[in-house]
């Protein structure tokens, strides 16, 4: 429960520095910038902070594409879209799927509109974000990204790639 408290305090005092500018550029083509410019600003600082974290892990493992692993922490959370879902929204999502998840997930609903479409649609997004971010991704052509953010909620399996590994750990930590 700290985690998750920590992760709302972080959402709501959010900042994207110069530096972390320059990293994102460096890292990302436009297209993949332009992916990472539409999330909101939380995403945007958390995707950051999965990255360099990411980073530090990879240092410590042998056969690793750090560029890939980079590219995937910047992009995992592409799905999450500015204006797409409210910070509260996103948090009481969270919060929910922690209390309840089977009765997250049923209530969970594609669609935006009144109040409670926009909280019903945030659950959905919260479920669905990692395939549509795989999506984004694959339309750009990003093809080894894509197959690493598809899977990065899902169960660990035997013989995945090594960034598909750190990518979760990474995450988790955030």
């Amino acid at each position: 429960m700290i985690q998750r408290v920590k992760q709302v305090a972080a959402a709501l005092t959010a900042q994207v520095s110069d530096r972390d500018w320059k990293f994102v550029r460096k890292h990302l083509n436009e297209d993949g910038e332009r992916l990472f410019t539409a999330m909101n600003l939380p995403d945007k600082r958390h995707v950051l902070n999965v990255a360099y974290t990411a980073m530090k892990l990879a240092a410590c493992v042998d056969d690793v594409n750090k560029l890939l692993l980079i590219r995937c922490a910047l992009l995992h959370d592409a799905g999450k879209q500015q204006g797409d879902v409210s910070t509260w929204d996103k948090i009481a999502a969270v919060l929910a799927y922690n209390i309840a998840p089977r009765w997250a997930r049923q209530w969970a609903r594609y669609g935006r509109g009144t109040k409670i479409a926009n909280l019903r649609h945030a659950f959905h997004i919260y479920f669905h974000h990692a395939a549509r971010s795989a999506e984004m991704l694959r339309a750009l052509g990003l093809e080894a990204e894509a197959a690493i953010v598809a899977r990065h909620h899902d169960a660990p399996q035997p013989g995945e790639p090594i960034e598909l590994t750190l990518l979760r750990q990474a995450d988790d930590l955030h």
